[in-house]
């Protein structure tokens, strides 16, 4: 086992062991001998490179994972949604050999690219073990840091910057760009070798959350291993052949005060030791742990003492198991498009709110591209909505624009309605609501036969929002309709051409003018055909390469709308202070 100068022990400890020795000058390596044979330690098995530069993520401002398939709570066992874990699972037939980081901190490039990105072209092309000790099927960890081109040495990288690199670029195999030689990690790589990694990009990653096991399981339940960092202790730095499991960690004299590592979960087991444990892929070789493996607890796992922050991976085969990209019924007659989304100034006279930039306008217009009618009896609905850039899930309801038979005359449009019939229909008490008793007939829009008709509509943005958020117009947003496409059903309106997210501070947009009075550019497409998209159908660019795709999108709100957690948002939203006071003042105004 390899000895380093790196490790980051309390110097008051070490020196004291060195004058107690009577020794005036010595090397670092002199004194780890020193500060170990105090307490009858072998030293040699107890200094690790690590490398995780945890200092230099940004988890704010990296997507979180939408768990599609376990998206529910998990203290609500009875949903539908959960996903059924079977008590045990094993990953590591799809990974390559246990390998060894040597005196680099390179852990995260080993985790990411060696353990990970080869488990996922394995995944992919079903490799046996044995295609696996081949090195044209591994992916090199030399090849990231010669790749990221800003290294001074070898020692640290962060996921963002790796995983960034993996999605861009892409990495070499070890055939192409053997781990080896790695002197300061300050070269390049060479043509032939950026050419070979351009092969095997990666679609997309996500950060997971590791506070609880159920949500690590799943993925693990679904096939998909998770990189993470994680804080070390002796008791991990000492793990050998007899260890049985990683419960807890109680000093901190060798790996230095919660020395960061990178490392990869590929399997769970619940029938080890009291909560069951998670399998964990090391990149120090064979020698250390049980033959490079070790197991944790797994409520040690998420109790934030070891793990604090974990990823995954997706291929660009890879997509959302409830995603409607795709034409869902070709024989349906009704396709539902938006076709124009605008967030203006409220500029009302003789209204005292024309001047409070909470105030917006929003106008926009739905197309039906099928040809045929869209009764009002299907009782369907639009909504406007907000969604976190970096969070999907963090999402929020703006306008509801109802469809339905239920009140009034056909051919009704009305924005007051009884409360006895709201609270009947719809469980709400509202003194006003947007409601139409309307058939939308097949090449027609919601707002008329007029090409230049839309529909305008005020509403108060959140005091309370903060960050960074998209807009987007869901068409049937209540999954009432067969429709032949439904990841048309959404418009997204973002801050500029670049798909650049809007930035909210107390409710108001920073970043679109002036950010008091907001005028955005309009997206109107007249007459989509049927299965056409919409006119700004994904957020991805090379600029937000990393965003939510349509698929992810699509997939969370489908999922949503199913559970009926939209609507009841939806409603929810309604019975608000905020939703009374914008609900008493929307109109609906063709022009």
């Amino acid at each position: 086992m390899k000895k380093s100068n790196i490790l980051k022990v309390g110097a008051v400890a070490l020196f004291a062991a060195a004058a107690t020795s009577g020794i005036t000058s010595c090397t670092a390596e002199d004194i780890l001998e020193i500060f170990a044979n105090a307490l009858g330690i072998d030293s040699t098995n107890i200094d690790q490179h690590t490398g995780y530069d945890w200092d230099d993520e940004d988890p704010e401002h990296m997507e979180d994972d939408i768990n599609i398939l376990n998206i529910v709570d998990d203290d609500n066992d009875d949903s539908p949604f959960v996903n059924n874990q079977t008590g045990s699972v094993d990953l590591t037939n799809y990974l390559p050999p246990i390998g060894d980081q040597g005196q680099y901190g390179t852990c995260v490039a080993w985790a990411s690219a060696y353990n990970a990105r080869t488990y996922l072209y394995a995944k992919e092309n079903n490799l046996s073990k044995s295609q696996l000790a081949s090195a044209s099927n591994q992916f090199s960890p030399k090849y990231i840091f010669y790749a990221l081109n800003n290294r001074s040495s070898c020692d640290g990288s962060y996921f963002e910057e790796v995983l960034g690199l993996i999605q861009q670029k892409g990495v070499a195999t070890m055939e192409s760009m053997p781990y080896t030689n790695l002197g300061s990690c300050t070269g390049n790589p060479s043509s032939s070798q950026n050419t070979n990694a351009a092969n095997y990009k990666i679609k997309s990653y996500r950060e997971i959350d590791m506070t609880k096991p159920s949500n690590i399981k799943s993925y693990l339940d679904q096939g998909r291993v998770i990189v993470f960092g994680a804080k070390l202790g002796d008791e991990f730095m000492l793990a050998d052949q007899s260890f049985n499991y990683l419960y807890q960690q109680t000093s901190f004299n060798y790996s230095g005060m919660h020395a960061n590592h990178a490392m990869v979960i590929a399997g769970y087991d619940d029938y080890k030791g009291p909560n069951g444990c998670f399998l964990v892929v090391n990149s120090w070789g064979t020698s250390w742990g049980n033959d490079g493996y070790i197991w944790v607890d797994q409520k040690y796992m998420c109790g934030g003492q070891f793990a604090f922050c974990g990823f995954v991976m997706n291929g660009f085969n890879d997509s959302p198991q409830t995603s409607a990209n795709k034409v869902v019924n070709p024989t349906a007659g009704i396709d539902l498009i938006p076709t124009m989304l605008q967030y203006n100034d409220y500029d009302v006279e003789d209204d005292e709110d024309s001047d409070d930039p909470l105030w917006r306008v929003c106008d926009y217009n739905v197309f039906n591209a099928g040809s045929s009618s869209i009764s009002a009896s299907k009782d369907w609905g639009i909504c406007l909505l907000y969604y976190n850039a970096y969070d999907a899930n963090d999402y929020g309801v703006l306008l509801v624009d109802y469809y339905s038979d239920d009140f009034g005359d056909p051919g009704d449009v009305v924005t007051e309605w009884d409360n006895s019939e709201a609270s009947n229909y719809l469980g709400i008490q509202s003194s006003g609501f947007c409601w139409n008793n309307i058939d939308v007939a097949g090449g027609v829009s919601v707002a008329g036969e007029d090409e230049d008709s839309y529909f305008s509509w005020p509403f108060r943005m959140p005091e309370d929002l903060n960050g960074q958020y998209y807009i987007v117009l869901a068409a049937d947003a209540f999954a009432s309709i067969e429709e032949s496409k439904e990841d048309n059903n959404y418009l997204f309106f973002t801050a500029d051409d670049n798909n650049t997210p809007i930035n909210f501070v107390d409710g108001v947009a920073t970043n679109v003018n002036d950010g008091s009075k907001v005028t955005a550019k309009a997206r109107k497409v007249i007459r989509p055909k049927q299965n056409d998209p919409s006119p700004c159908q994904t957020m991805v660019t090379e600029k937000n390469l990393n965003t939510y795709s349509t698929d992810e999108i699509s997939a969370m709100l489908n999922l949503e709308k199913k559970s009926g957690r939209l609507k009841a948002k939806a409603l929810a939203w309604q019975k608000s202070a905020q939703g009374q006071v914008v609900m008493a003042k929307a109109k609906t105004t063709k022009r």
